[in-house]
């Protein structure tokens, strides 16, 4: 009786790609060029034992009935367009968060939040950040700018500890100025990462994605806390980007 073939398993998600499972599908998420990928459960299922990074793919075994060589036809569409690679390099960590339990209560704060002078110039310059950002910069260039503020902070000791509720209140009722978070999400949580870090806070910037239809909702995460969404709204979503 013939040997089950085993693959060398020398293909993983290229460094720019995030992939989650949602619904029986896989979704990636190209950051360099912006753009969503779903693959249907019967080929994500094929493609899981051999491409490090693929969802699933720890608890699948790295054996097949199918050869090598059929397994990496069916792999090379995502390999031309550069979402899967033959990079030996090792995967850097990706952050992780616990699933959103609670809703910052911001809401009854609004009213009262003081908005000086200085609360709207805030306010304004994060605007205009997040718009030049999303108008300029890549997915990815925009993740790893707020990965990588937060560990300088973290590693400085730089982190304000102090509640957030009255931050985040002003923010919203400022937020009317200049846009309404309906259908805006991504310029929402931006704007409101920006409005945060000024004063040294530093939560995370979480994509997340949903199928059957596919869509796609951004929002600001720290812990299981969600700052600028409803947690039940968000678990609806699987997160594919966590920064």
């Amino acid at each position: 009786m013939p040997s089950t073939p085993h693959f060398k398993h020398d293909l993983r998600l290229a460094a720019h790609v995030r992939a989650c499972a949602h619904d029986g599908q896989v979704v990636l998420l190209d950051l360099q060029r912006s753009r969503y990928l779903g693959v249907g459960g019967p080929l994500a299922a094929t493609l899981a034992p051999v491409i490090s990074g693929w969802p699933g793919h720890d608890n699948c075994p790295h054996v097949g009935t199918s050869s090598q060589a059929d397994t990496e036809v069916l792999a090379a569409p995502l390999m031309r367009q550069g979402l899967i690679t033959r990079d030996t390099a090792p995967s850097s960590a990706r952050a992780v968060l616990p699933e959103a339990a609670q809703t910052l209560s911001a809401e009854p704060l609004i009213g009262t939040a003081p908005v000086g002078a200085s609360r709207i110039l805030r306010f304004l310059r994060s605007y205009a950040s997040a718009t030049a950002c999303l108008r300029l910069c890549s997915l990815l260039s925009i993740a790893n700018r707020v990965a990588a503020r937060r560990i300088r902070a973290v590693t400085t000791g730089r982190v304000n500890h102090l509640p957030l509720g009255g931050e985040v209140a002003a923010y919203l009722r400022l937020r009317p100025l200049m846009f309404t978070a309906h259908d805006r999400c991504l310029q929402d949580s931006l704007t409101l990462l920006e409005f945060l870090a000024v004063e040294r806070w530093y939560p995370n910037w979480v994509i997340g994605v949903a199928t059957q239809p596919f869509r796609a909702h951004a929002w600001v995460q720290t812990g299981d806390l969600v700052l600028s969404d409803l947690h039940e709204n968000v678990r609806r979503y699987t997160p594919i980007l966590v920064a």
